[in-house]
């Protein structure tokens, strides 16, 4: 009981600490980011925008953590480096920050598993965790290439990730609705 109450002070006083102004911005960037996906549509010049302003902040103040910018703003921040296709060197970095994140507990693993797929599929390597998708040149949509599959429900475990199985079946989910929208 002891504990608990020691444990709920200090995420209080973490709470306190937080730059609202930088979560706040992160934020707006996040629902612009989500807005134009939620269009179905892309708009190169607004995850150029995001990803050179997280490139400053990172810059400013090392990788954005919970600490820093709250949970739902951190998360915010690997959305935005996970749309940052166009700069996969910026990806790499962003992956190898976020490792360290997460190591100190700054940032969500599951977070690490998808943006390390991202980089592997953007630098023309095969997938680990199998959270990519997209439609083949028949036009059929599934998951973009895995390697190692014999392993991969163990790998997406380990990160805190659902059986690919029911991810498979909610990506599916996702992309008929998408269909539907575009008919």
């Amino acid at each position: 009981m002891y504990y608990a109450f020691i444990k709920s002070m200090e995420q209080e006083r973490k709470m306190e600490n937080i730059n609202k102004v930088l979560e706040q911005e992160i934020l707006v960037m996040v629902e612009a980011d989500q807005k134009i996906r939620k269009s179905h549509g892309l708009d190169s010049e607004v995850d150029k925008r995001n990803t050179e302003r997280i490139k400053e902040i990172i810059r400013q103040y090392g990788w954005p953590g919970r600490s820093l910018v709250g949970k739902e703003a951190a998360n915010g921040v690997w959305l935005l480096a996970q749309h940052a296709d166009h700069d996969i060197e910026f990806q790499k970095l962003a992956l190898e920050l976020l490792k360290e994140a997460v190591a100190k507990g700054e940032a969500e693993k599951r977070n690490e598993a998808y943006l390390m797929d991202r980089v592997q599929i953007n630098s023309g390597h095969l997938q680990i965790f199998g959270t990519q998708f997209y439609k083949d040149k028949e036009g059929k949509f599934g998951p973009r290439p895995i390697a190692n599959q014999e392993h991969l429900e163990e790998k997406r475990k380990e990160f805190g990730l659902e059986p690919f199985s029911e991810y498979e079946q909610r990506m599916q989910k996702i992309n008929k609705k998408f269909e539907k929208k575009e008919s």
